[in-house]
């Protein structure tokens, strides 16, 4: 008998999240039939598996992305009749999997208070200290948890739950891995090989800081007569909500180049050297992952985020102070004064990336969801 598995997304905009469970979708039994119901569907529809079938959420844009008050409840409220509807024309699924953490899925706990479903939970952000966290932590069957987000979890079962203990068997920690073999590596004899090509890729929410990239590429073109030294990609999205900064407020340069979700990201990266992340304690960082295994120099802020504790300065990454500009400055001039310094910095990180092959890193969840 084939299992049937409900992926829920009420998420309307692209992210690393959904990167993170296509990746396990594709490696699910072909026994397993998998249907999705979200609101974005152009990051299911473009580039997903042929077996996944999707249905769209009925979500009004003016309810979208509220986080508090009552507008987040009668947002999820119409969620879990969209979830209902659904449900009764698609017939019974087995489980039902959601990835955007308790509070952002809190419709699915709603739907488990008048049918019994299992729900597997996957927390890949920080969550908030609430009754509605513990009220999905308590209901979910299985909790696979990004190790950054331990003291939010921790802290929202001892403010709310008296049951719930996350030293129990159904919570447990995984990290992030990715198919090496989807990725493009930078060829040596690429023919900007001669040039230092900075790459900034994320959604432009403000905790990105992507100003903060533009402001160091300004600085570092006022350094150098020669600007053929170097050249600049920023890859973004602009997500569907009102925490981001808009492009058009952002400074401009002749050397930078702008793509607004591209579809040829593996390219643009390849043809890149060097990522450079300014996100504010990034609970992980899939596209620092991406870039490792790419072959590009990594430079991150010291910030004890996950791969601030993972990286070492000067062997497989280059390290800056955490939203400081002249620091960001002086990292990017020494990866372009010194190519030999870049190249190791690359090889090396490449074999970093290597410890994440993505059938490890999800094994226990691929696991759960069959059984």
């Amino acid at each position: 008998m084939t299992k049937r598995v409900l992926i829920y997304d009420p998420v309307p905009f692209k992210g690393g999240s959904k990167t993170v469970m296509k990746t396990i979708i594709a490696e699910l039994p072909s026994s397993i039939e998998v249907w999705v119901i979200s609101n974005d569907k152009d990051s299911w529809c473009d580039d997903c598996d042929v077996n996944v079938h999707f249905v769209p959420l009925f979500s009004p844009r003016y309810l979208q992305n509220k986080t508090t008050g009552i507008l987040y409840f009668i947002e999820h409220f119409i969620y879990l009749v969209s979830l209902l509807v659904n449900m009764i024309k698609l017939k019974r699924f087995s489980k039902i999997i959601g990835f955007s953490g308790p509070c952002v899925d809190f419709s699915l706990y709603l739907l488990t208070s008048i049918i019994n479903i299992d729900i597997i939970q996957l927390i890949q952000g920080n969550i908030t200290d609430s009754r509605v966290s513990s009220f999905g932590l308590r209901r979910a069957k299985q909790v696979f948890y990004l190790p950054s987000t331990h003291t939010s979890i921790l802290r929202a079962l001892k403010c709310h739950s008296h049951n719930e203990n996350i030293a129990d068997h159904k919570f447990m920690t995984f990290v992030n891995g990715i198919n090496c073999s989807t990725i493009k590596v930078k060829e040596p004899s690429n023919k900007n090989n001669d040039k230092v090509g900075f790459l900034w890729a994320a959604s432009l929410l403000k905790w990105k800081r992507v100003e903060l990239f533009i402001a160091a590429m300004v600085k570092l073109n006022s350094s150098y007569k020669d600007l053929d030294k170097f050249f600049a990609s920023v890859c973004y999205i602009e997500p569907k909500t009102d925490a981001y900064i808009e492009v058009a407020n952002l400074d401009k340069a002749d050397n930078i180049y702008w793509y607004s979700d591209p579809n040829n990201l593996n390219d643009i990266r390849a043809s890149s050297s060097v990522f450079i992340s300014t996100a504010e304690g990034e609970p992980f960082g899939l596209s620092i992952l991406e870039s490792m295994a790419a072959g590009l120099a990594i430079v991150i802020p010291a910030d004890n985020a996950y791969w601030d504790q993972h990286l070492t300065d000067g062997f497989d990454c280059v390290k800056y102070d955490p939203n400081k500009l002249e620091s960001l400055v002086s990292a990017l001039t020494r990866l372009v004064n010194e190519p030999n310094f870049l190249l190791k910095i690359s090889q090396q990180a490449k074999l970093s990336a290597q410890q994440y092959c993505h059938l490890r890193c999800y094994s226990h969840i691929l696991k759960c969801i069959p059984n």
